[in-house]
């Protein structure tokens, strides 16, 4: 359950970066190991031998400052200079396709691989710090925005329960009725503690994505007024905010692509089907008729969909939607479940934190190849008898 106490900044840093120096080697090895006997370009060069594409995830590309001072997960993040540096071996290794929600060439064939990047949530700093990079490369990107939270300063309550945590966790007096609303709703030990720097604060932004909308949003409110007095740590900073319609209209004129990530970022698994209709029909519309193009892709929130859920994505009028598990964009694949790879700083940089063309090719490539063995696996053992 969640520590009583506040810890220093040492304590808080020391046990949970031993662990991540022990996974990081553990994680060091095997990709050299694999670099080392060929099946890396092996499994990359296969993938490109089939014209398949690997499309990336990205949320948010921020500079130093901004990058240790941001709320948001660091399985979101990726520091300006990395992404750069990812840009630029993109431009001179792959070809980059430009989404439109019309299916790819699938019968060309080329020794490079193909790639498509996407971008989830609508964040400013995709407008302000991505974009220039983007056009500096020539690379085309597909934005996923949530058109009832655009111009909006930290809209998702990830960011709002990070500020929150951060606050209860330097202060004796705001930790124990922290961790009292907080084990109110899940069991103990399932939480985390403060002592494991933010490993809690994952657990409990993972359990808080298992409640429904209703009791999450209102846990969010009252850990946000319970820690508020904090300014310093509670203050909304202005980073976290999101893309206004004139930034999103200026992206579409750029050249970058525009789809649909729901209204207002709803888990549409957790919703009953006539609500989750109308989140998916009212972003398409409002998308339309601002921008006046039509909005033919869309990304399913969190990953999480469900063969009702994607109907409802069909009878819209979306022609592509994608997921976040890793996997091939092939030709069999199917058009409203198309897999995409997450990035964030810690799947492309090496051990002294800068970018690694050998990193990104095992979260991209091998990370794809594998799950396509996986489920090719699955199919050809059949349902159990």
């Amino acid at each position: 359950m969640l520590s009583r106490s506040p810890k220093s900044e040492g304590e808080l840093n020391g046990a949970g970066d031993k662990r991540r120096s022990k996974r990081r080697l553990l994680s060091w090895a095997w990709i050299y190991f694999l670099h080392f006997s060929g099946l890396l370009y092996w499994a990359q060069r296969k993938i490109a031998g089939t014209s398949g594409v690997v499309v990336l995830t990205f949320h948010r590309v921020l500079p130093d400052p901004e990058f240790k001072n941001t709320a948001s997960p660091a399985g979101m993040v990726v520091r300006r200079q990395t992404f750069e540096r990812l840009l630029a071996f993109l431009s001179e290794s792959c070809d980059v396709l430009t989404l439109s929600g019309d299916a790819p060439d699938w019968q060309g064939r080329s020794t490079r691989s193909r790639i498509a990047v996407t971008f989830d949530d609508g964040w400013k700093d995709t407008a302000e710090i991505a974009l220039p990079l983007l056009e500096k490369y020539s690379i085309p990107a597909t934005v996923f925005v949530c058109p009832g939270l655009t111009g909006k300063v930290s809209p998702f309550w990830p960011e709002q329960i990070t500020r929150a945590w951060r606050a209860a966790a330097q202060n004796e007096i705001l930790a124990p009725k922290f961790a009292a609303k907080c084990n109110s709703l899940f069991p103990a030990n399932t939480v985390g503690s403060y002592g494991e720097e933010e490993d809690g604060l994952d657990e409990l932004i993972a359990g808080m994505k298992d409640l429904p909308s209703s009791k999450r949003d209102s846990l969010v409110r009252e850990l946000s007024d319970l820690t508020a007095e904090d300014s310093a740590i509670c203050e909304p900073p202005i980073l976290e905010a999101t893309m206004t319609w004139e930034e999103t209209k200026a992206i579409r004129g750029n050249g970058m692509q525009i789809g649909s990530h729901s209204q207002h970022h709803e888990i549409l698994t957790r919703l009953t089907l006539d609500p989750a209709r109308s989140v998916i029909a009212d972003s398409k519309r409002a998308i339309e008729s601002h921008l006046g193009h039509p909005c033919l892709m869309f990304a399913y929130p969190n990953g999480s969909w469900s063969v009702e859920i994607r109907g409802l994505v069909v009878q819209q009028g979306y022609t592509q939607a994608f997921v976040n598990s890793p996997g091939v964009w092939s030709s069999k694949t199917d058009p409203w479940l198309i897999p995409r790879v997450n990035l964030w700083e810690g799947s492309l940089t090496d051990g002294t934190g800068n970018f690694s063309s050998l990193v990104f090719r095992y979260t991209t490539f091998w990370r794809a190849y594998r799950a396509e063995a996986r489920k090719r696996k699955n199919k050809s053992a059949g349902p159990a008898s």
